[in-house]
């Protein structure tokens, strides 16, 4: 929890960014909606007062012309009491120079701070030539806004219009700033209302950017140390969701290649330790044997024996490297198939007569129950020969004297399914997934003349895989194995000549 709340951390850069915008933007707001306020006040008051100025300059106009300074005073009074303002009268004749004037009349009465809240010189004499204007009247303790207009009256026809005085009204600007004061208030306690709402969905907005890649950057850590069952799961959606599921992918993904990895580092051991295991025996025969007959060690009647014994270990070694040779070719992609029509029938009985010796030596029944009605296959008829060839010899290999090897074929649902059935030793329970491993021999007891060399099933498996097929078994010890192979046939869609991969 802590983390969160680091200098650094996406968290505290987020919160902190959000809670800085909102706050200069309420900030600025309430400067723009104050200063809107006491503009609009201002303006108002300013107008009120121009035109109450109006009205006293009018009522006054005619009193002036008599230059009945009682009866000015009087008017005055009157209107500075029910206009609730202070009115001024300036007479500018009667000041030491022209453009002075003298406050003649001041209603109500002034205190001296109010009766120094006048106009100045200049601004008397830009009265006087006809202009009004306003303004904000500052004192130690008081604050008024002043509106200035002059009295014209029609003298002659040469000077028709001429400034007989000039009269002031005022009024304190206490009420204004009153209401201009709540509204900022008002405002204030707004912005921080709306800061603290704005504070609280910036720490929800960071807490879900931030919780998410916290989470992933532990799982990313786990992943660090080797642990590839970290998942993220977080109730969340929009572009997080599709990060979460693409982090998860990954990490399957990643999951499933070290797997792989590991995988085929141990196929690689295991077929180093295999191969070498394999070579070993043979090559030891082989130099045991040389080395008794150039040492004179075996008589002459039994070199023979021995070196036949010398000679099916070559043979031996030979078909183990052209195994490994073929095998590392198929699963490299190098290898290429020669797609044509094949015939079930001509395939089946290409198969049973390559073995046709092996069949009588053994002394064993070979029945062949592929018949002519089958549609054709598409695949290569070398690899698919070699395919049924290495079953046959492997059923062959654990059928003992006087046992039945059966051979058919059947057509379900555009597959081609070929059954190759024995009743030899079968595969214990223990062994059917793994007998398409490389080098894995079912019965590791018996010498090398009674096994395999463990790679026949596992290029009869990579090689079906190259028809867009399927191999798989059924097995009862001591009963027989029967293996099925399904391969397309050429009518299936997508079986065509343009799956022609030579």
């Amino acid at each position: 929890m802590l983390n969160k709340w680091r200098r650094g951390s996406l968290f505290f850069k987020l919160l902190s960014a959000h809670l800085f915008i909102v706050l200069i933007t309420l900030i600025a707001v309430n400067i723009f909606l104050s200063y809107l306020a006491e503009e609009y006040f201002f303006s108002a008051r300013e107008w009120e007062l121009t035109s109450q100025a109006e009205k006293v300059a009018g009522a006054l106009e005619e009193e002036i012309l008599d230059g009945n300074r009682e009866e000015i005073e009087k008017v005055a009074r009157a209107l500075a009491l029910s206009l609730d303002v202070k009115i001024r009268v300036i007479d500018p004749a009667l000041g030491p120079d022209l453009g002075k004037g003298e406050v003649i009349i001041a209603a109500p009465r002034e205190s001296e701070e109010e009766t120094q809240l006048g106009l100045e010189e200049s601004e008397i004499k830009y009265v006087l030539q006809g202009n009004s204007f306003s303004k904000k009247a500052f004192g130690p303790e008081i604050q008024r806004l002043l509106v200035a207009i002059p009295v014209i009256t029609q003298d002659s026809d040469s000077n028709p219009e001429n400034v007989i005085s000039v009269i002031t009204v005022s009024a304190p600007l206490t009420g204004v700033e009153a209401t201009v004061a709540q509204i900022s208030r008002m405002t204030t306690y707004s912005g921080l209302f709306a800061a603290a709402v704005a504070g609280i969905l910036a720490l929800s907005l960071a807490k879900t950017i931030s919780n998410p890649l916290q989470v992933m950057t532990r799982a990313a850590r786990e992943l660090l140390h080797g642990n590839f069952s970290s998942r993220i799961n977080l109730k969340t959606t929009g572009e997080m969701a599709d990060l979460t599921a693409t982090f998860n992918q990954a990490v399957e993904e990643i999951e499933k290649t070290v797997q792989e990895q590991k995988r085929l580092q141990s196929l690689q051991q295991n077929l180093v330790a295999n191969v070498s295991h394999e070579f070993r025996a043979p090559l030891t025969s082989i130099q045991g044997f040389a080395e008794a007959i150039l040492d004179g060690h075996v008589k002459e009647e039994e070199q023979e024996r021995c070196l036949q014994i010398v000679l099916d270990n070559t043979h031996y070694l030979n078909r183990l490297v052209d195994e490994l040779l073929e095998l590392s070719s198929i699963e490299s992609g190098d290898i290429q198939l020669k797609m044509d029509y094949i015939s079930p029938l001509q395939l089946a009985k290409r198969v049973v007569g390559s073995n046709q010796p092996k069949f009588q030596d053994k002394q064993i029944l070979m029945e062949n129950k592929v018949n002519e009605e089958l549609p054709a296959i598409w695949g290569d008829e070398d690899r698919l020969f070699q395919i049924l060839n290495n079953l046959m010899e492997n059923a062959i290999h654990y059928t003992p004297p006087g046992g039945i090897i059966r051979l058919d074929a059947s057509n379900e649902n555009g597959l081609l399914i070929f059954l190759v059935q024995d009743t030899g030793t079968g595969i214990p329970p223990e062994d059917i997934q793994h007998i398409w491993d490389r080098f894995y021999k079912v019965d590791k007891s018996r010498n090398r003349a009674h096994r395999g060399k463990g790679l026949g099933l596992c290029i009869v498996k990579e090689l079906v895989n190259l028809h867009n097929g399927q191999v798989s078994v059924e097995s009862t010890p001591g009963e027989g194995s029967t293996f099925y192979v399904s391969l397309p046939t050429a009518e299936q869609p997508g079986t065509t000549k343009d799956n022609d991969q030579g």
